[in-house]
């Protein structure tokens, strides 16, 4: 029975799921004594390695496994060991001079590090700016090395033991292990140009959509993990500031016809390599990469793996989905008039360039929606809401697993009013991708216009696990739920604790101050939004919302506190 092995110690927590992995024999766990060394072996730690193959076994003579790459990796560093050996000359040997992925050579020497349970790099040091180096361990006298094997017996019966008793707990309905948070970092691009930025965030977007269908665990939303895009903090310090257990890290590397992903999974404690593994597809294979990926990841944290079919993309929906993705980025980076314009000329053209894609249509459907609500856009508002609505009906049949089509359906429909369908479709959403927090606010949105303030808040509350870093959207309407609940004092407090709110959010501090009795400040942030917004009325904000805002007495009270703080009447 072979147990996985670390690279570095791993939490309680991730000791217990990484052991779940374990596949245990029916038969008692049996040490043999190993023979003396041949001539071509080598001791490393507490593993033995043939220096012609690669190959490793532990000292039950048991082979342990580690990718054919990684073997070539340890051959060429026991050839000279003692000796540096330069990541060039490493490439040029194993690779042959071919392109690789910048981190092939470190994923390599990571895995090797974790077979040998190298946890200190004193085996295979690092040596800065240069390479590796293999170390050989010094002569033992034959009283340390029994006391060293006994010890490695002892230790890898009591991780037996363990396992079992981990299994076990594991496997009871009642078991109360914690369920774990996982956090997916952007995945670096390692493309050449003119494809370096095509997949943008595509591959680590995707594998949280896929990791959150997984209810055993909660996947840390994308607003707030990539947050730490070229991040100097070490993974512990990018744990700790979003709460998760484990970190999914990767690279990705496109060549105009075949990716490479490369991922590996870490205790976000102990920063200890649970998994890594390499992938290289066609591009149409993404998704079916992806779900791999996350189904080897639920299964290292002890899920059950959800049966589902492989998606497929092809050229066209990879790009389609690359322009939605940038629009979406541009807007919640600035909620500007000027950068909602520019989205809607792109998806007009994705419309057109890829008809078949879903993400032009449910894109444009977005951009509207926002644009009538915000006024950002004019013409016949009846034709344009029809138009929105066709758009967003139109993305849900191309795609009907597509969590943001069903979004935005879930605005077009609330924008007309129709706003317990637009929940339904908000809820259908969630399902496909329960770490969605656009979509999670919608829903929210919905509630509140609907007078089901608790359960606003109550879905809030949810989503701010999965979005620790707070964006501006969820902690807007947090403070607009609390506003209709008559608790300002704590909605205030909430609308100041985001990092930053658009200008658009002035409204609601707008009638925050004024609920609070304080009329200078709620002047003051009437006037900070009519100075971008010239033309809006409260006659016009009634025309808009009252279509949606059915919370008995919410929207009277909205109105007042819009006209007693600045607003024109008409």
């Amino acid at each position: 029975m072979l147990l996985p092995v670390a690279e570095g110690p791993l939490s309680k927590k991730s000791r217990q799921w990484a052991l779940a992995m374990v596949e245990l024999e029916d038969q008692p766990v049996r040490f043999t004594k190993r023979k003396t060394l041949k001539s071509s072996e080598i001791r490393l730690g507490t593993v033995i390695v043939e220096r012609t193959t690669g190959r490793v076994y532990d000292l039950a003579g048991n082979e342990i496994e580690l990718r054919h790459q990684s073997r070539e990796v340890l051959v060429a560093l026991a050839k000279k060991a003692d000796q540096t050996v330069t990541r060039e000359a490493l490439i040029d040997e194993i690779w042959s001079g071919r392109a690789v992925a910048a981190d092939s050579v470190a994923q390599c020497i990571a895995e090797i590090r974790r077979v040998v349970g190298d946890t200190e790099k004193r085996i295979i040091e690092t040596v800065p700016r240069e390479g590796y180096r293999l170390v050989l361990p010094a002569p033992e006298t034959h009283s340390t090395t029994s006391k060293k094997r006994l010890g490695a017996y002892s230790m890898v019966a009591a991780l037996a033991v363990f396992a079992l008793i981990t299994a076990y707990v594991l496997t009871r309905p009642d078991n109360d292990i914690d369920a774990p948070v996982v956090a997916v970092l952007p995945f670096e691009d390692f493309s050449v140009e003119p494809h370096k930025g095509f997949l943008s965030d595509a591959i680590s977007e995707n594998i949280i959509t896929a990791l959150a269908r997984f209810p055993q665990m909660a996947v840390i939303s994308r607003r707030s993990s990539f947050q730490f895009r070229d991040s100097p903090q070490g993974i512990s310090e990018i744990a700790k500031a979003l709460g998760a257990d484990l970190v999914l890290e990767g690279s990705q590397q496109y060549d105009g016809s075949r990716l490479k992903i490369t991922a590996q999974l870490i205790d976000g404690a102990t920063e200890a390599h649970i998994w890594a593994d390499e992938f290289d597809v066609p591009l149409s294979a993404m998704l079916e990469a992806n779900s791999e990926i996350s189904r080897i990841i639920a299964k290292a944290v002890g899920t059950n793996v959800i049966d589902t079919a492989d998606a497929s993309m092809s050229a066209g929906d990879v790009s389609a989905l690359m322009i939605s993705n940038a629009a979406q980025s541009r807007i919640m980076r600035n909620f500007t008039r000027e950068n909602l314009l520019i989205n809607i000329e792109e998806q007009e053209q994705s419309m057109k360039d890829y008809p078949d894609s879903a993400w032009g249509f449910l894109g444009q459907a977005l951009s509207l929606r926002i644009g009538l609500h915000n006024g950002w856009i004019e013409g016949d508002e009846v034709a344009l809401r029809k138009r929105m609505n066709d758009l967003a009906r139109r993305g849900v049949e191309l795609d009907p697993n597509n969590f943001l089509a069903y979004h935005a359906l879930g605005r077009a429909l609330m924008f007309d009013g129709n706003v317990e369908d637009a929940a339904r479709a908000f809820q259908r959403g969630i399902e496909l991708n329960p770490s969605s927090t656009i979509v999670g606010n919608g829903l929210a949105v919905s509630q509140i216009y609907q007078g089901k303030t608790d359960e606003a808040l109550a879905t809030l509350g949810q989503l701010e696990r999965i979005d620790p870093l707070k964006h501006f959207d969820l902690q807007w309407n947090k403070a607009w739920a609390l506003w209709q609940k008559g608790d300002c004092d704590t909605a205030l407090d909430s609308f100041k604790s985001a990092p930053s709110m658009p200008v658009a959010a002035n409204k609601l501090l707008a009638a925050i101050h004024h609920c609070l009795g304080d009329k200078d400040n709620a002047a003051k942030a009437m006037s900070d939004y009519l100075a971008e917004n010239p033309d809006w009325t409260v006659s016009r904000v009634k025309g808009i919302e009252s279509r949606m805002w059915t919370a008995p007495g919410a929207l009277d009270r909205w109105l007042v506190a819009m006209e007693a703080s600045g607003m024109p009447q008409h």
